[in-house]
């Protein structure tokens, strides 16, 4: 289950942010770890220069409670058509500016994926 309600944060696989700042403090209080937190690239494409920034600070910032917390740090297009799909090379690029390095945030979310599959599909 995917969700933008934090007060859900305990029954979603997913948490979806818009704005980590506004959350973070509600999500201290709520941290059970286990979900993954979502942010995607398309809050940044509609920023100018110093919103970018933030965004990049706030995800950084993002990624650091979520390795403190037990949560998976998820960073996605939020594409809804085909135009705006980022490439694998992007992403990559977008992680290091973070300061994370993609390899490790992909061995990463591969585990977490993994690991959520493997408590919703019996083996027959």
């Amino acid at each position: 289950m995917v969700s933008e309600n934090i007060d859900e944060i305990s029954r979603v696989d997913i948490l979806v942010l818009r704005d980590f700042r506004r959350a973070k403090e509600r999500l201290k209080k709520k941290a059970k770890g286990g979900a993954g937190i979502e942010i995607t690239i398309e809050q940044a494409r509609k920023l100018d220069a110093a919103g970018v920034a933030r965004w990049v600070a706030d995800a950084h910032d993002l990624y650091e409670f979520c390795q403190s917390s037990g949560f998976q740090f998820i960073l996605s297009s939020g594409a809804s058509s085909p135009a705006g799909a980022v490439s694998g090379q992007s992403f990559d690029a977008i992680l290091k500016m973070m300061g994370i390095d993609p390899q490790k945030h992909w061995k990463e979310m591969n585990s977490w994926l993994e690991f959520r599959l493997g408590r919703r599909v019996r083996p027959c």
